[in-house]
């Protein structure tokens, strides 16, 4: 116990640090403005990290805890942000089944097909129900909102879940060897994001995706996807000491790449919402879906991989 703390403990200093110095430049050109915004930055951070770090180490229905909180929080935004443009998903339903989704993915994971199936005609039931808006179009924005959040967040669990039974190699002398996978997850995207930022902002010339998010440059992606291969070789290292070559590169690169990807997606929504942030929930972080974009994006890509790894090495 004590030597996983230790291992926080120095991953901790590290995250925030980055954190730190990523914040610290953005008042830097600002040219002094924007104190109050990182000290409230930091003050979310620092709660925020180490109780997103215990509930992933510890998994299990410490790491269910987690997800339905992502989950709920993260689908309300989505079906929020777009009352504005008179799109008025179920928010109470749809949070409602999707919770009961995710719980019946934990307990019964071999019926997660089904019970998709049941949500689908759920939401559809409620197509017919009195409503604000154009109904045909609420109906669709619940289920996209379920089928991005929901169902990916589901495979991520059952990931973990199954962690030590799919990649026994990995797992192999490692206590909570699916929540330490999920912490170098999480270590390994802050990173590739820190390390776009500062790569665009350094080297950046050609734009990236300048119709969906007009600051992010191919040069900070280059950066981005570099550090998430390098960074989720180092800290597994760390945290999964069996963790193959194979593994942490394709893994980094899944996060390099998809969770790049995922936070131009969520750029997408916001764009067409017309917002800047989903929510204000975290002060100085925007919402939750916000934070966990990419967190949420590569869990089906992650999924797979070790899904199909198993029964290729057989």
């Amino acid at each position: 116990m004590f030597e996983i703390l230790g291992k926080v403990e120095f991953f901790l200093s590290g995250i925030c640090d980055e954190n730190v110095l990523y914040f610290a430049a953005e008042i830097i050109n600002r040219k002094g403005k924007g104190v109050g915004e990182l000290k409230k930055r930091i003050g979310v951070a620092l709660w925020g990290i180490p109780l997103l770090l215990f509930l992933s180490y510890m998994g299990g229905y410490f790491f269910l805890v987690l997800i339905l909180v992502i989950n709920g929080m993260a689908l309300w935004e989505f079906y929020t942000m777009f009352r504005n443009q008179d799109i008025h998903a179920p928010r109470i339903i749809g949070v409602s089944i999707s919770s009961l989704y995710l719980l019946f993915s934990f307990f019964y994971p071999q019926y997660m097909l089904p019970a998709l199936i049941m949500v689908a005609v759920i939401f559809l039931l409620v197509h017919l129900s009195p409503q604000k808006g154009m109904p045909s179009r609420n109906t669709a924005f619940g289920m996209s909102g379920f089928l991005y959040i929901t169902v990916l967040l589901a495979l991520l669990i059952n990931l973990v879940n199954h962690f030590e039974q799919w990649n026994p190699t990995a797992a192999m002398d490692t206590t909570h060897a699916g929540g330490s996978f999920v912490i170098v997850l999480l270590a390994s995207i802050w990173i590739c994001d820190t390390a776009a930022y500062f790569g665009g902002k350094k080297l950046g010339k050609h734009k990236l995706a300048p119709n969906i998010s007009p600051n992010k440059t191919r040069e900070g992606a280059f950066f981005g996807l570099v550090f998430g291969i390098l960074s989720f070789y180092g800290i597994g290292k760390i945290f999964l000491p069996n963790l193959s070559l194979q593994d942490a590169l394709v893994c980094g690169s899944i996060v390099g790449i998809f969770g790049q990807l995922g936070d131009l997606v969520e750029s997408r929504f916001k764009r067409n919402a017309g917002v800047k942030d989903t929510s204000t929930l975290l002060p100085g972080h925007g919402g939750m879906l916000d934070r966990f974009d990419s967190f949420i994006f590569v869990s089906p890509f992650l999924w797979w991989y070790f899904y199909l790894k198993q029964f290729i090495i057989q």
